[in-house]
């Protein structure tokens, strides 16, 4: 068993690997497998699928199945692992359509949102909620800044940073979770108030970290989201915050400015109609997908 999830868990982030394995002890205890010798893998893959489709939760259940086709090889199992993989499909669709109808009325507007943060006086609060409100960033690209009061030609590539810089701050993400196929963005930010906020919170010192544990160390990988939870306007979540922009922007036919938001959030455009467009309740238009344009390299936020 513990070949199957070294190789399982070969070169994954921290996050990932605990998914996997969770995933991983599900599939055996639906199995009953109680023998720690024996892996997945001698099981006849039929009986490991059918385990997978007991699983109700679609998100519960893909994750599973991603675990399976890790385990089994996908050539040998084709017509049944597309088979299982459109039914996945299909649920996940009909659940996300199923949460964007509820949150389309319970969701505060892009407005309410924008007016909560210009009226945030708390530092920290204000430039975590205006980065993920402006530059619609995930949890991993706020959670590993660290503000500096002047530049310098050096910066942890293992970090990302905010630079004071006269009239604007830079932005530079060294790590998030495309950064692989998208590699280190950069934003320049010019807002008046998010200038002052970021010296407010450096309150002269030459280097802070934005968000650290009680005793000042970095918050590990695994806990980012309860810890941003408690810096971010009106109790939203990074989900929640671009699932907002996105409806502004179907509300105003803006689609330049979602080629910005995928930039921004190393994404396609694709994936951004389907998972977090709280209007969207048929298939997203493939005319408007295939629409990709380049995006400078530098994104500035005025």
């Amino acid at each position: 068993m513990n070949t199957e999830i070294k190789s399982l868990t070969n070169n994954l982030s921290q996050s990932t690997m605990t998914t996997y394995l969770n995933s991983y002890k599900l599939l055996r205890k639906l199995l009953n497998m109680t023998d720690k010798r024996k892996p997945i893998k001698k099981m006849p893959v039929t009986d490991v699928i059918s385990a997978v489709e007991t699983i109700t939760n679609p998100s519960s259940r893909h994750l599973a199945f991603v675990v399976v086709w890790k385990i089994f090889s996908y050539d040998s199992n084709k017509e049944l692992f597309d088979k299982v993989k459109e039914k996945i499909n299909k649920d996940k669709r009909e659940t996300q359509v199923n949460k964007n109808k509820t949150l389309n009325e319970t969701m505060p507007t892009y407005k309410e949102l924008d007016n909560a943060i210009k009226k945030e006086q708390d530092p920290r609060t204000y430039i975590i909620s205006c980065i993920m409100f402006k530059l619609q960033t995930r949890n991993m690209d706020v959670a590993l800044i660290d503000i500096h009061a002047n530049k310098k030609d050096k910066y942890d590539i293992q970090r990302n940073h905010l630079i004071l810089d006269g009239n604007k701050v830079i932005y530079i993400r060294n790590k998030y979770k495309t950064v692989s196929k998208y590699g280190p963005k950069q934003n320049i930010i010019k807002v008046k108030k998010f200038i002052q906020k970021v010296k407010e919170f450096l309150d002269g010192d030459d280097m802070k970290t934005l968000i650290t544990q009680k005793n000042g160390k970095h918050i590990n990988s695994g806990s980012t989201a309860s810890y941003l939870k408690k810096y971010i306007v009106l109790g939203l979540n990074e989900t929640k915050i671009i699932k907002i922009v996105i409806k502004n922007i179907e509300a105003n036919g803006d689609y330049n400015m979602l080629r910005k938001v995928a930039f921004n959030r190393g994404t396609t455009l694709q994936l951004l109609l389907t998972e977090y467009d709280i209007s969207n309740i048929t298939e997203p238009n493939n005319e408007v997908i295939t629409q990709e344009q380049n995006v400078k390299q530098t994104v500035e936020v005025e």
